[in-house]
This record gives C-alpha cells, structure tokens and sequence, in this order.
C-alpha cells in the first residue's frame, strides 16, 4: 500500500529501559547462559546433600557416630572448597581460550585443563597424606573425646582416595564447563550421590547380608561412589572421542612457563580465598551460635535451607563467569561490559525470586521440627527471614565477584574484597558486639546483610572502573575489534 505524500511512517516504539539493559543477553547467549547455569547448580544442590545423607542415615545409630562424622566431614569441607578453588584459574583462563574461537582452542583448552589437574593433584596428593597417615591430629584439632576422634579418624583414612580422584573430576568439569557441555560431569555426579545412597545404606545397616559397619560404612559408601562416578565420566569421554578424553605429548609439549605462572597466578588467590571465606563462614556461624542453645538451634536449623538456597546463585555466577570471560577472550570488551551490567540485573532477579519462594516455605520448613522450644522457633522465625533477605544481596556480590570480576582474572582484588568484609569488618565487629556489649543474636546475625552491601558497593566500583576487561590469554580478537570506549584496555600477553 503506498502512502500518501507528506504522511510520515510512524517511528516503532523505543525499547523499555529494562528491555535496552537486557539486550546483550538475548537470545542464544540467554540458551547458553540456561545451558551452563543449570547443571551447575544441580551439581552444587548434589554436592551439599552428600554430607547431609550421611548425618541423616547415622542419625538413628550412635550419637558419636553423628558427632564423628560431622567433625571429619567439615575438614574434608575445607579440603575440597580449597581443591576447587584451585580449579577456578583455569576456569578463567579455559572460558577465555575457547572464546577466542581460533583453531588453536582445542589444543590450549587441553594444556588449561591437564594443568589444572596437575597442580590440583599436587594439593589433593598432601591432603591425601595428611588424612590417611594422620587422621587422630586431624580429629583431634576438632574434639577431645576419644571415642568420636577413633570413628571420625577411620572416616577420614577411608575417604582420603577420594581427593585423588577429586583432582582428575574437578579439571574435567572445568573443561567441559567452558565447552558450555557442564550436564556431562552433572549426570555423573547425580549418579555418584544416588549410588553413595545405595552404598551407605547397604553398608551402614548391613542390608542384604552386609556386615553393619556404621562409620566405616558411610565411608566406604562415599569412596566407591566416587570411584564409580570417576570411571564413568572418563569411560563417557574416551567412547565419545571427546577432547578431553586424552592429552597428547605434542600438546603438552608446548606448555610454556608462562602459561604456568598465569595458572598459579589466577588459581592459588582463589584457593586461598574460597578457604578463608568457608572458614569465615564457619567462624561468624560460631559466633552467633556461640550465644546460647536457641541460637545454635537456629544456625543448625537455617544453614541447610542457606546453602540449598544459594547453590542458585553460584550455579548463575559460575556462568556468568564462562560466557564473560569468553567474550573476553575474542577481545570485545565493550560487548563483555554489557553484559556483565546485563547479567548483574539478573542476578538481582535471581536474588528476590530465591528470596520470594524462601519466605513462602518458611512455614513448611519450620514444621519440620516439631521439638523446639517456643523461644527457638521465635528467634529462628527472625533469623529465617533475614537470612532470605540476604538471598538478594548475595546472588549480586556473587554474580558481581565470582563471575564477573573472576571472569577478567581480577583474583587478587576478589581475595583481597573477601578479605576485607569478612576478616577485617564482620566478624572482629561480631566478636566485639557479642563479648564486648553482650548483643542479641537478631541483630549478630544482621551483620551478615552489612557485610553483603559493602561487598556489592565495593564491587561495583571495580566493575565500573573496567579495570577487569583483560584478554588474559593473548588471542586475536575473534570477531568484532575492541570498541573504542574499551579501547584504552590492554590485554595480558602470556605468550
């Protein structure tokens, strides 16, 4: 139909501001952002119930065999955050070489993970050492009593192999994470946990003619489960011809130094700040517990549903991560700001819809414990709701910190951040409100809310510097050339 002369077509409508912010994260880049963030955080709801299937199933046995069990397992927490921080360098590098879409990617990818293997089976190779010849000091740095270092010392030698194999799954999962392939490693692990449940049951009760061994059982019931979940994901690769089925000498070979170096530089910060924030964690949870009988019934109530709930949000950072530092990698560094800007706001959303479904089972949660006391549900109420407020903060400081900042291979600033809100504001302002001034727990707990905030605001500075838009890994880009409000960034040669 033509239009008449002098009639104007009349303009589209202009895009909502929120349409306009989310834009860099549409389509198949919103596929890819599911694709990864979705196994993710099935694996980290897996890996947080694995202990939880232990205290459950001991838990109608011996009480010392609960108390044992729970002791040797936070020092195996400690051991595997520290594995996998080790893990993340690679994983920003990884991210950033299979961003540079050369023809060179495979190969590097394979030198990024065989690495990482290594240097994780060096760490896992010490606490192996450490758990397996000297479990009793390991035990006895959390109890006195003999009877619980005894059980608790057997758990530890038994589970100690795991660590090796831990070394192996862990860069694997790395590679297939930035090959967007991350469901791979994630229906190996469910495998694994449903196994560990058959195990520890067969063996724990002694069903179907087993010998009951308690302690010993579940310990048995973790291992072969690893062994199995780890022989599977490696069977699944070599029939597949995967490119992580194999590392060739050729490849290895070209290993420089400096891409050794880089991988330290990157994973050893990271290690070292996924310890510190656990045992921080630990620490700041014993303060507040610390208080009396209600309190340590409240913590001991919220910290499954926290850990649960926050899987979500460190399922979305990890991809955060991998698409972030991929653009990074093809060198497009006003594209990768807006993303990350994109990603932040969905990591809000993410935040108040955990939140949202959080209060709304708040009351389904609380029925199932029946036996507290009238003051332990009142203070545990309170505590709950604060605890889903800070499901807000947290999914975007860590949307901001583990993927965004950790994507332009900003470790250092991210230790030196966690560092700083955890070890220098929150807990010694803890330690001071709760022995100093003898504050209610309500308000010890609050802290946590402050904490998050300065980390967000702290974060946010950095983010909007662009001080983080690095290549990390040399490359040309693999597309469109840097932007020219990015253009004053330059990239890190490590070759």
């Amino acid at each position: 139909m033509r239009v008449p002369p002098g009639v104007r077509h009349a303009a589209p409508p202009r895009p909502s501001a929120p349409a306009r912010a989310l834009a860099p994260i549409r389509g198949e880049f919103a596929r890819q952002l599911m694709r990864i963030a979705v196994p993710i955080t099935l694996q980290n709801l897996v890996f947080s119930s694995k202990s939880i299937v232990d205290a459950v199933m001991l838990g109608s046995q011996d009480p010392l065999d609960v108390a044992a069990v729970g002791i040797a397992t936070k020092a195996s927490f400690v051991v595997t955050i520290f594995l996998i921080g080790l893990s993340t360098g690679a994983a920003q590098i990884g991210a950033q070489v299979w961003g540079t879409a050369s023809s060179s990617r495979g190969p590097r990818l394979q030198q990024t993970v065989w690495l990482a293997w290594a240097a994780t089976a060096v760490f896992a190779t010490v606490a192996f050492v450490a758990f397996f010849f000297f479990p009793e000091a390991v035990m006895s740095t959390g109890t006195a009593a003999p009877d619980v270092v005894e059980r608790g010392a057997e758990f530890l030698r038994i589970t100690s192999f795991t660590y090796l194999l831990f070394a192996y799954t862990s860069a694997v999962a790395v590679g297939l994470r930035v090959m967007h392939q991350p469901s791979i490693s994630m229906v190996y692990a469910l495998i694994g946990v449903a196994l560990n449940v058959a195990a520890n049951a067969v063996l724990i009760f002694g069903l179907f003619g087993a010998p009951a061994l308690g302690v010993a059982g579940a310990a048995y019931g973790t291992l072969i489960s690893a062994v199995v979940e780890t022989a599977l994901l490696a069977l699944h690769l070599r029939v597949a011809g995967h490119l992580l089925a194999r590392f060739p000498r050729e490849v290895l070979r070209r290993i420089a130094r400096t891409d050794v170096v880089l991988l330290l530089r990157l994973s050893l910060p990271a290690a070292l700040n996924s310890t510190l924030w656990a045992l921080g964690v630990f620490v700041f949870y014993a303060l507040v517990s610390g208080v009396g009988v209600d309190a340590a019934t409240a913590m001991a109530v919220l910290s499954p549903v926290d850990s649960f709930a926050l899987a979500f949000a460190i399922g979305l950072a990890n991809a955060v991560a991998v698409l972030v530092g991929g653009t990074l990698g093809g060198s497009r560094m006003e594209e990768a700001y807006r993303q990350a800007r994109a990603l932040i706001a969905v990591g809000l959303a993410v935040g108040v819809l955990t939140c949202l479904v959080a209060l709304a089972l708040r009351s389904p949660v609380m029925a199932l414990f029946p036996t507290l006391s009238p003051d332990a549900v009142d203070l545990t109420t309170t505590l709950y709701v604060l605890m889903s407020i800070g499901f807000v903060l947290k999914s975007v400081g860590m949307v901001m910190v583990m993927g965004v900042l950790r994507a332009g291979g900003e470790a250092r600033f991210c230790l030196l951040l966690d560092v700083f809100v955890q070890w220098v504001l929150l807990i010694p302002l803890a330690l001071l409100l709760r022995i100093g001034f003898g504050v209610d727990p309500v308000y010890l707990y609050a802290l946590m809310l402050v904490e998050e905030a300065v980390r967000i605001t702290i974060a946010a500075r950095r983010i909007r510097s662009r001080r983080w838009l690095r290549n990390l890994v040399g490359a040309e880009p693999a597309t469109s050339p840097v932007e020219p409000a990015a253009s004053s960034v330059e990239p890190v040669e490590t070759r």
